[in-house]
C-alpha cells in the first residue's frame, strides 16, 4: 500500500526517469531517503543531488544532522540511490554507523558504480558486512520511488518496464561483489 504523499521534498518526472534509468549513465548522483524514528513516527523524505559533495556525504553530514531526534529511538534509514556510492562514501558510511548505533540504513542501488574497481568492490562488501543491506531496486522498488518522490499525481506508466533485463545484470553484479571472498 502506498501512503500518500509525505512530508518532504519532491523532484520533478524528468529528472526521476533520466537519473534512475539502469540504462542510462548520467554524471550526477540522486539520493531519495526515507527516515523513520522509532515504530510509530511519521516517515520523512527528501532527496539530495551530488554538487560540491558526494549525495551521501551531504545527507550523512547535513541532512540527517538536520532530522536528527533523541539517539535512544531506533531510526531506520531506506536510501535510493541512482548510482552506487563510491569507496570513500562506503567508508565514511560505516563510521556514520559506529558513531549512531541506534540507525539502521538500507540501501537501494538503480546502477552500480565503477564494479571494475576492486577498492570500490571491496567497499560495498564492507559496508555490506556491517549490517547495511544493499539491493538493486526491483520494479516495486520504482514504483514506490514514483509514488513517493516524484512531484504531480501522474501514474507511473510503463516507462521502467523496459529495466528488468538491465536490472538482472546489475543483481549478478552486485552478487558477485558482495560474495566474493578478499584476496
Amino acid at each position: 500500500m502506498y501512503k500518500k504523499k509525505l512530508r518532504g521534498m519532491y523532484m520533478s518526472k524528468k529528472a526521476f526517469k533520466y537519473h534512475f534509468d539502469p540504462r542510462e549513465s548520467p554524471r550526477a548522483t540522486y539520493l531519495l531517503c526515507v527516515i523513520q524514528w522509532g515504530c510509530n513516527g511519521l516517515p520523512w523524505i527528501h532527496w539530495v543531488k551530488n554538487g560540491r559533495s558526494h549525495a551521501e556525504r551531504y545527507f550523512l553530514q547535513k541532512v540527517f544532522k538536520m532530522r536528527r531526534s533523541n539517539n535512544n529511538i531506533n531510526c531506520s534509514i531506506t536510501l535510493y540511490l541512482s548510482w552506487s556510492p563510491c569507496r570513500n562514501c562506503c567508508y565514511e558510511m560505516q563510521y556514520f554507523l559506529k558513531k549512531h548505533p541506534n540507525v539502521n540504513i538500507c540501501i537501494y542501488l538503480a546502477r552500480l558504480y565503477y564494479t571494475e574497481d576492486e577498492e570500490i568492490c571491496k567497499a560495498l562488501k564492507d559496508l555490506s558486512e556491517k549490517k547495511v543491506i544493499i539491493s538493486v531496486m526491483k520494479i516495486e522498488d520504482y514504483i514506490y520511488c514514483w509514488k513517493t518522490f516524484v512531484s504531480g499525481n501522474a501514474a507511473a506508466g510503463s516507462w521502467f518496464k523496459d529495466f528488468e533485463s538491465q536490472i538482472n545484470k546489475n543483481h549478478f553484479q552486485l552478487k558477485r561483489i558482495l560474495e566474493v571472498s578478499p584476496l
